[in-house]
């Protein structure tokens, strides 16, 4: 008797034949995941009545929707059911069609630091403080090298390893979230540096920037800019952070410190990062035509905080 459906299969062995052509094009072999990381893919004939989604082979399972189901009017066309740290999940893709994002004729610059995202508009968001969960991280860690391995206590403590990262990377991704969904209602064009990130943080640089870096998640916020902005506009970052916005002077001796900008020309002083942004604002209006955008509004400052909070 066949064991599994056809089309699950297939999935499996297309995910499969990916890894191995990524492999082959960029090095690095796929690695087999443990019994811990199962999943699985419903690829075709998604049915879902009444908050129960049908698995084949094995029944309608219950589906608990945080915030409820934000298409419920459109097809499911896929469904993806994971287990991770012993919960399961359930990622289902829907057919929305073509969604129009609304443009407003504005337009915002972002300059992505470690650690922070300032605006052009004046506003700087710091990443979420997770000193306290990284030093919870690192210890646990530290149990996880002193524990005999393929021992019990060794599965206990590498789990709150797992635990304590998924926090980190929940924290992290919420943080993308916000940004980009307060940047995108904002103006309808954002312009951002083009970053090399992978060259940005390839072995032999600093561990330290390397690790801060990533933790910022400049990809992820690029990422999810794309597909909630009506247009984004990547410029060149070359001196950026050298010039001043005011008289167009180029002069690495302007920026003081790393917060710290004063024009060694004309004295015009402010945030450097806030003079970066403005700089790659123009440099991004130069082709576009459009105005900067109205960010400030201590409304829209709340609005964004709160999401931050929850």
């Amino acid at each position: 008797m066949q064991a599994l459906p056809f089309a699950p299969v297939r999935y499996a062995l297309k995910y499969q034949s990916d890894a191995w052509r990524r492999a082959f094009s960029h090095g690095g072999f796929p690695r087999f995941k443990s019994r811990g990381n199962d999943s699985f893919t419903i690829p075709q004939d998604v049915r879902i009545f009444n908050g129960r989604i049908h698995v084949p082979k094995i029944g309608r399972l219950a589906l608990r929707r945080n915030g409820g189901n934000p298409y419920p009017d459109a097809k499911p066309v896929k469904a993806v059911i994971k287990q991770s740290l012993g919960k399961w999940y359930c990622v289902v893709v829907y057919d929305v069609g073509e969604i129009e994002k609304p443009d407003n004729g504005l337009a915002i610059g972002l300059d992505m630091n470690v650690g922070q995202v300032a605006v052009s508009t004046g506003e700087i968001f710091w990443l979420p403080d997770t000193s306290r969960l990284e030093a919870r991280k690192r210890r646990h860690q530290r149990t996880v090298a002193r524990r005999k391995k393929r021992s019990k206590r060794r599965a206990v403590a590498k789990r709150r390893v797992a635990k304590t990262a998924r926090r980190i990377a929940q924290i992290r991704h919420n943080f993308a979230h916000c940004v980009s969904r307060a940047v995108a209602d904002a103006a309808g064009t954002i312009v951002v540096e083009d970053l090399n990130v992978k060259a940005m943080t390839k072995k032999g640089g600093s561990r330290k920037l390397n690790r801060e870096i990533r933790a910022t998640g400049w990809s992820q916020l690029r990422q999810m800019l794309d597909y909630k902005a009506a247009n984004v506009t990547a410029v060149n970052p070359a001196y950026t952070s050298q010039t001043c916005h005011e008289c167009g002077a180029v002069d690495k001796r302007s920026r003081r410190s790393q917060s710290e900008f004063r024009c060694v020309h004309c004295g015009h002083e402010g945030n450097a990062d806030v003079n970066a942004a403005l700089n790659i604002l123009a440099s991004g209006i130069g082709a576009a035509g459009r105005r900067g955008g109205d960010f400030g509004r201590p409304e829209r400052r709340q609005k964004v905080s709160d999401r931050m909070a929850s």
